[in-house]
């Protein structure tokens, strides 16, 4: 519905006021703006020709207006004083409870299997490097090359060839040299056969010749029998020729006789075995043998000293290639191409896959042999305390006169554990003793004179007491007290009481 004419005039010239109103009021808060900055900047270029003019005038002033402040406001912000009471004040202690077995701490080192630094087991020069940080690598894997020079000549690959084909040529005429060592003891086998078939050929021989002799030996005795008749029946020499042919052909088998004789006894030397040619050709025989074996022999030691020497060349030649022995990951690299490394120079790091850690511990024998049985050890790894058995401990001494104790860890503490470190460890020595009858207590308890020993227990009430007591043996930082405390005493440990003092048990 319009409104009517004079009513919308109005409403018009109203807005129009309005409008102008705002307009006015925006231009004197612009204007006001203005003086307030001009006054401002002469205010402050007064302040400014103050301070220049009497800078010691401004600083004194400046530091009485901060004093004053400073007054005022201690008094409306100063703390209301409280009125004083009458507490009896309570000193805090820690205690030692018994029926515990004590603990004694010792130094344990971290020894991580599958952690590995690769050393220079060898001088020479870094010719390559062949794998890179963070790299995972396999078991064998080559790390790095060295050489002997710049040029890359290498000399232990060198030798390892020539051990090498020496290995391969005392293999090919190992066969040949063989077979010729038997052949020579198979000809000195017929050798001795043969002198063997000539002995009994000669003894053959001798007996044919024996024969022979015992023939003509018959022969002259008939002969001499004739002649013996003849002569005997000789009449005027009437037998004379005929004892002259018998004669003759006596004589005749006699030189037979000789010769078969001298024969005979050559047959019999040769023919028996216990005289001397018979000896010297089996002796002969033994010896070649015996020589043909020392050949074999030297020929297979020659081939297995070949062999050593390869695999010893090739042994060699590896440590100018040094290898991961397992598989793992490159932690580090430690030298660079062209570095010249000394034997024992650290080449990389290497993590293997699968890592195992253990805590050794080395203890005196006196602890070794009363490490309890039925509270574990407390092994601090960082902030965290782990609570662990003890996997081993050495009935022997393994480094000078201590005891090794040792510690299995699982793969969580890996990571937290560096090897060769050291973490603290608390061994339990003894057993819980819950009769009390001689338990141990921490050394720094005990107060000791001229005529006693005494520690502070917690009495009736929280208050400190004094119990006289009786030591004994001495176990690491405690000592047995044999007599003089009660059953599931609590021993103070700080020095800080008197008898009859309240005191608060700090857990």
């Amino acid at each position: 519905m319009k409104q009517p004419p004079k009513k919308r005039i109005k409403t018009v010239l109203h807005g129009k006021a309005r409008f102008e109103k705002f307009k006015i009021e925006t231009y004197l808060s612009e204007v006001n703006a203005a003086y307030r900055k001009i006054h401002f900047k002469k205010n402050l270029s007064k302040t400014a020709e103050f301070i220049q003019k009497k800078p010691f005038t401004s600083f004194f002033a400046v530091l009485a207006i901060f004093f004053l402040l400073m007054l005022i406001g201690n008094i409306f912000f100063a703390p209301k004083v409280q009125p004083l009471q009458n507490v009896e004040a309570l000193k805090q202690v820690h205690i030692y409870k018994l029926g515990s077995a004590p603990q004694v701490q010792f130094e344990g080192i971290v020894n991580k299997s599958g952690v590995i630094q690769i050393v220079a087991q060898t001088s020479g020069i870094v010719q390559n490097i062949n794998v890179s940080e963070g790299e995972h690598i396999g078991a064998g894997t080559n790390i790095l090359s060295l050489s002997t020079n710049y040029s890359g000549g290498n000399t232990l690959t060198l030798a390892r060839q020539s051990a090498q084909a020496q290995y391969e040529n005392a293999q090919s005429i190992y066969q040949q040299q063989g077979d010729i060592i038997g052949k020579q003891k198979d000809l000195a086998n017929k050798n001795n056969d043969n002198t063997t078939l000539l002995r009994q050929i000669a003894a053959q021989s001798a007996s044919d010749t024996q024969a022979l002799y015992n023939l003509n030996k018959t022969i002259t005795d008939s002969i001499e029998q004739s002649i013996q008749n003849l002569e005997a029946s000789n009449v005027n020499g009437s037998n004379d020729t005929a004892i002259l042919q018998a004669k003759e052909q006596i004589s005749q088998f006699q030189s037979a006789m000789a010769q078969t004789n001298s024969s005979l006894a050559n047959l019999e030397l040769q023919a028996s075995p216990g005289e001397p040619p018979a000896q010297i050709a089996q002796d002969q025989h033994d010896i070649a043998v015996e020589q043909l074996d020392i050949q074999r022999k030297a020929l297979d030691l020659n081939l297995d000293l070949s062999k050593l020497q390869y695999e010893m060349a090739v042994v060699n030649e590896q440590n100018m290639f040094p290898s991961s022995p397992f598989a793992g990951t490159v932690d580090k690299i430690f030298v660079k191409t062209g570095q010249n490394v000394n034997s024992g120079t650290i080449l990389a790091s290497i993590s293997g896959d699968n890592q195992h850690v253990e805590i050794d511990v080395n203890v005196p024998e006196g602890i070794a042999k009363n490490i309890s049985n039925f509270e574990p050890s407390t092994l601090t790894i960082g902030k965290e305390n782990i609570k662990r058995m003890p996997d081993f401990i050495s009935k022997d001494a393994t480094d000078g006169n201590l005891y090794t104790v040792i510690f299995q860890l699982g793969n969580s503490f890996v990571s937290s554990l560096t090897n060769d470190s050291y973490i603290n460890v608390n061994i339990p020595i003894g057993t819980a003793n819950t009769s009390n009858e001689a338990p141990f207590i921490p050394l720094d308890a005990v107060v000791q004179t001229q005529e006693s020993s005494f520690v502070y227990v917690v009495g009736k009430n929280n208050t400190a007491q004094v119990r006289d007591v009786a030591l004994g043996q001495i176990q690491g930082q405690y000592v047995e007290v044999t007599s003089g405390l009660p059953a599931q005493s609590e021993v103070i440990l700080d020095r800080n009481v008197i008898e009859g003092d309240r005191i608060q048990i700090i857990r």
